[in-house]
């Protein structure tokens, strides 16, 4: 859990002298499981304290979970927060599925519900307290809290403290009977509650004297307490002089309270008033106090607006009214000293392992050089986790600061705010500019520095210039190799994300089992680091390897797998699962499952709305082509073949494997719009690599050569079987499109020996696609092959089906013959002609002898002694 969200799940302590409201507790106790509670009045009414004075003394029957928001987060950011409160308040089963959630780019409804669904699930009631809602500027974020309480999960208790209601959309709550709503009218302290304060805190009070700050302050909990704490020791002379009410006289008040305390422990407040939650070690930094521990636990027990968190007692925070008071008056009196505390706080961050926090007190500080050092040192890594919003707000006024006054350091973190919104055409400007500024600068620059940029130069690759991917991490590589851990210590991080890159560089290149190799590396050692979304990257690249390899079965497994995940953690529109999308589609074309792979196109697309891997969009985008092919819609593959082109369209330039994908994809359908002849123009004469791109190619031309009638010249394209190898899938198509241009050259047993050859390749993996494209000549092809088949095949009934034949049902008289080789098969088909066996040796190119010895062993086999027999035979047993 981040440091900063494990204080934001802690409660206020009560401090002395509370006292409790007993109205608000029985309202408060009326929200049932189901229901929710808004507690909406204005600062200083005690809002917060009411309700953690009621968690204290109320017997909840389910855990409780508190979180104050953070008014920097964006959606993934906030549910991130709701779940990692869950898990700090141990509101967790063992086995709850939330615990594989976790929110990131692209998370949505659909996400949302698996939290939502989570949660109802509880086996026990949660009571979720939300403080300082009114923080939340982002309408999406207050959107989704809309979403949490339509769906009304049944075991939560939600609670919504905030100075105002008005963006909650309450009234079909109202309607319904499931809100319970504590507003201002409801704090206000009555003259009971005032006499009860005065007799806490031991001071009396004479009824006129009531009667008289009740006028005043209107009940203003915060006010009566200010009023009483600024009369000094003549409480009747103060009350008597206060007069105002509410926020107005907030300011007055305060300043009674700070001029009555001794100099050092005024001084002590304004020096640690630049942090919003301290420990006494951090105070002792800020003030340079030893004694730190004991101020703060006075102020504590002197009820001078300060309190400590009663689930992390070691810190403290001042009443945020005071706080704004103390900032004020630093300023003020010391304008130096903001700048030189905010440093302080931030190097102590550093040390404790908050780098975000450390960037965010050197922002405030306005040293852009420290703040864009510890991005570069320490913090980017941070970038690929649910941390990325905050540490994007934490950079957010240095990249304000870059639109004014633009430095390197500036322009650096702009460009990791613009990544993070996704905007990576201002990411790849910004990081340009701070380059070019680097090359004017007679300083030599950081390596942090370097990194960075190098960085975002490898994601501009990754989006746009796919063919850079490769340079642009061995560029990486290269610097971090050579400097100190100590130096970068997040070099590391870097080296792995610029290895997983490469490898998927490598394979966008066609180098294949490089990057198998690398991919598996990476997918390892990301896990092991808890770099959870890369090493799903890894992952599902290494499903497009298995693609490529044709191990279809590996990549059915791989995809239920990592797809599980995704789900289980939300990740469903993640950039990282384009690629898993991509390899789902192809995998279930090849099966000829074309709903499945349709659907796994729309959730490529979805992702890739969030997303920077353009390689991977480019391959689902020819999914969707091959779908409208295989349905034979010539003018769907035109439109999808445009949405493939402005895929295509957004990179410079394609490395190898990409740029033969879409060639020939682009190629496949001219062919079915009928321009085959444009294709054999454009691609004779270069489609003979045996490479897995050559492959494609070779393929492709084959289909060309074929619609145009040309069937000669598309066997002399496949050439044989084994200049495939070792492509499982497209040596399956080679074999088919083989046969289909032997059968329009009227070689039949040369065309069944290819369908056989394909079937026996296909039949392991499932791989159907081939024979249903291949045109009408394949369907009875397969027909003539199952009669001559020796065993039953599920498969390859269903292959028949698929290509539009009717299977031939199997006749069994119950006499078991042995089975035929493919050598003595070939020969029968032969045998209900009227060849001789010198002119059957003639066909084969084999001897007479061969003939003959295949004869009599066909004869023997099915228990016949004449030809004639034979050929009867083999035809109630459907082998010709």
């Amino acid at each position: 859990m981040a440091p900063g969200l494990r204080l934001r799940t802690s409660r206020p302590e009560i401090p002395a002298g509370y006292v409790r409201l007993h109205r608000i507790d029985a309202a408060l106790t009326a929200c049932s499981p189901g229901r929710v509670a808004v507690v909406a009045a204005g600062p200083g009414y005690g809002k917060t304290l009411a309700v953690a004075a009621w968690t204290r003394h109320h017997p909840l029957d389910g855990p409780l979970v508190w979180l104050t928001v953070d008014d920097t987060s964006g959606v993934a950011s906030f549910w991130n927060d709701i779940l990692g409160s869950l898990e700090a308040a141990g509101a967790l089963a063992s086995h709850s599925a939330l615990r594989d959630i976790v929110p990131g780019v692209g998370f949505a409804e659909q996400e949302m519900d698996l939290v939502i669904d989570g949660l109802a699930e509880s086996p026990v009631p949660i009571t979720l307290v939300l403080d300082d809602v009114q923080r939340i500027t982002r309408p999406e974020v207050l959107e989704s809290i809309h979403h949490l309480i339509r769906r009304r999960p049944g075991q939560l208790r939600l609670i919504l403290i905030t100075r105002k209601a008005s963006d909650l959309r309450l009234q079909k709550l109202r309607l319904d009977g499931r809100l319970v709503e504590i507003t201002a009218g409801d704090l206000t302290f009555t003259r009971d509650d005032v006499v009860e304060f005065c007799t806490r805190i031991r001071a009396e009070i004479s009824d006129d004297d009531v009667d008289t700050l009740l006028e005043r302050t209107q009940g203003w909990p915060t006010g009566l307490r200010l009023a009483v704490l600024s009369a000094r020791d003549d409480l009747h002379a103060g009350v008597v002089q206060f007069n105002g009410q509410n926020e107005l006289v907030a300011a007055y008040l305060l300043e009674e309270v700070l001029e009555d305390l001794a100099p050092t422990d005024r001084r002590f407040l304004l020096s640690t008033s630049v942090v919003e939650l301290m420990t006494a070690e951090l105070a002792r930094v800020l003030s340079g106090r030893a004694d730190s521990r004991a101020v703060l636990d006075d102020l504590v027990a002197n009820n001078v607006l300060t309190v400590r968190l009663s689930d992390r007692p070691d810190w403290y925070a001042y009443h945020p009214l005071f706080r704004e008071l103390l900032v004020d008056r630093l300023a003020a009196e010391n304008p130096d000293a903001p700048a030189e505390l905010h440093c302080r706080a931030a190097e102590w961050c550093v040390a404790e392992d908050d780098p975000i926090s450390a960037i965010r007190h050197y922002a405030h500080a306005r040293e852009w050089m420290k703040a864009s050092e510890i991005l570069s040192t320490i913090a980017l890594p941070l970038v690929l986790s649910s941390q990325a919003p905050a540490l994007a707000a934490a950079l957010a006024p240095l990249a304000a600061e870059a639109g004014r006054r633009p430095t390197v350091d500036t322009l650096l973190a702009a460009a990791i705010v613009a990544y993070q919104a996704g905007d990576f055409e201002v990411m790849a400007r910004n990081a340009d500019d701070a380059s070019r500024l680097l090359g004017d600068s007679p300083e030599s620059p950081t390596v942090g520095t370097r990194v960075v940029i190098a960085l975002t130069r490898m994601v501009t690759a990754r989006h746009g210039h796919l063919d850079d991917i490769v340079p642009s991490c061995d560029a990486i590589l290269d610097l971090v190799t050579e400097v100190p851990r100590s130096a970068v210590p997040a070099a590391p991080a870097y080296a792995l994300m610029a290895r997983n890159n490469r490898a998927i560089g490598m394979f966008q290149r066609g180098e294949i089992d490089v990057a198998a190799a690398d991919l598996e590396y990476s997918r390892t050692a990301a896990e092991s680091v808890g770099m959870s979304l890369m090493a799903m990257a890894a992952g599902t690249y290494l499903t497009l390897v298995d693609l490529v390899r044709g191990e279809l079965p590996q990549v059915r497994s791989r995809v239920e797998e990592i797809g599980a995940a995704a789900r289980r953690r939300g990740w469903t529109r993640q950039p990282q699962a384009i690629a898993l999308y991509a390899a789902a589609a192809l995998m279930h074309l090849e099966h000829h499952d074309l709903e499945e792979a349709e659907r796994a196109v729309t959730a490529g697309r979805r992702a890739v709305a969030g997303g920077s891997d353009t390689g991977a969009w480019l391959i689902v985008e020819a999914a969707a082509v091959g779908i409208a092919i295989a349905r034979g819609d010539a003018y769907a593959a035109r439109t999808e073949c445009r949405r493939l082109d402005l895929a295509r369209s957004r990179s410079r330039s394609l490395p190898m494997l990409l740029s033969s994908w879409h060639e020939v994809v682009a190629a496949e359908t001219r062919i079915v719009v009928g321009e085959a002849a444009v294709v054999i123009d454009e691609l004779a004469g270069r489609a003979r690599s045996d490479t897995y791109a050559g492959s494609l190619a070779r393929v492709v031309l084959a289909k060309a050569y074929l619609a145009v009638g040309r069937p000669a010249d598309a066997l002399e394209t496949l050439g044989t079987a084994a200049e495939f190898a070792p492509y499982r899938l497209q040596v399956v198509e080679a074999q088919v499109l083989s046969a289909v241009a032997s059968a329009q050259l009227h070689r039949e047993s040369v065309a069944l020996e290819h369908i056989a050859a394909a079937v026996r390749l296909a039949e392991p993996v499932g791989q159907k696609r081939p024979f249903v494209v291949a045109g009408p000549l394949v369907a009875g092809l397969l027909l003539r092959h199952q009669r001559l088949a020796d065993k039953e095949s599920a498969f390859l009934r269903d292959l028949v089906e698929a290509c539009g034949g009717e299977p031939v049902p199997a006749v069994d008289d119950g006499v078991p013959i042995e089975p035929l080789t493919d050598r003595e098969l070939v020969v029968l088909r032969y045998l209900p002609t009227m060849y001789k066996a010198s002119e059957i040796a003639a066909d084969l190119y084999v001897s007479v002898n061969t003939v003959k010895t295949h004869q009599q062993s066909i004869y023997r086999k099915l228990g016949v002694s004449t030809r004639r027999d034979a050929v009867d035979r083999a035809r109630e047993r459907n082998l010709i």
